[in-house]
C-alpha cells in the first residue's frame, strides 16, 4: 500500500489485509489516526527496505505486461506484494528487484479498484478456499 495516496483507497487495503491477516507498508508520513487496525508497518523509503530484507521474503509485483497469470501459483513462503497506482504503475526499479511479475486476467483491459485487485492477490495466492 505504500504506492497508495488516497485514504480511502489505503483504509479499504488495510481492512482488507486485516481479514487475511495480513501486515500492509504505508508510508511513514501518512496520517494514521484514522486508521482503526493495528495490521500495517509504516516505513520511510519502500526501496532500501526491501533491498535489505531480499533474503527474508519472496517479492512479487504485478503488471498487465507480465506473461504470468496470477491463477497458476501456489506459495507457501513469506511474500511482499507490490501494488502500483492505475495511472504510473510501479517504477522500473521494483521491477527489477521482484523475484515474480505477475499479471490478473481482465474481461476486455477493463481496470481493477486497488481494493480489488488486493483482495485477489491474497485470495489466489495465499490460497483460501470458501
Amino acid at each position: 500500500m505504500y504506492f497508495l495516496k488516497n485514504y480511502g483507497n489505503i483504509l479499504s487495503c488495510i481492512r482488507t489485509c486485516f481479514i487475511f491477516n495480513v501486515y500492509c507498508i504505508i508510508k511513514k508520513n501518512i496520517n494514521d489516526s484514522f486508521i482503526n487496525f493495528n495490521n500495517f508497518l509504516k516505513i520511510n523509503k519502500i526501496y532500501f527496505f526491501l533491498k535489505n530484507n531480499k533474503k527474508n521474503y519472496l517479492l512479487i509485483s504485478l503488471s498487465i505486461k507480465s506473461f504470468l497469470n496470477i491463477l497458476n501459483f501456489n506459495l507457501k513462503q513469506s511474500v511482499i506484494i507490490l501494488l502500483g497506482n492505475e495511472k504510473n504503475s510501479l517504477n522500473k526499479k521494483f521491477f527489477l528487484l521482484s523475484d515474480i511479475i505477475l499479471k490478473i486476467k481482465t474481461y476486455c483491459k477493463k481496470s481493477l479498484n486497488v481494493n480489488v485487485v488486493n483482495g485477489i492477490c491474497l485470495f489466489k495466492l495465499l490460497k483460501y478456499d470458501l
